[in-house]
């Protein structure tokens, strides 16, 4: 896929071992027939494009969230 992907985070839930595509602002793209985030699902996402101030934003938090201070 070329050219900048909308992709959402999700308000509620860890998104951990579906088929949908994740990105590294933890935001993804659902697939259809996914039984969390499908049509039927119809999760509640925080939308953004891909490579955007918010998706950065979100992926610098997510590592720094994951620093453990060495004190």
């Amino acid at each position: 896929m070329d050219g900048v992907i909308r992709h959402g985070v999700l308000f509620v839930g860890s998104a951990q071992g579906c088929a949908c595509h994740r990105y590294a602002c933890g935001g993804l793209v659902p697939v259809s027939w996914c039984v969390e985030h499908g049509d039927a699902a119809c999760p509640a996402m925080d939308w953004h494009p891909g490579g955007g101030i918010r998706c950065a934003v979100l992926a610098h938090s997510r590592v720094a969230a994951r620093v453990v201070d060495p004190v």
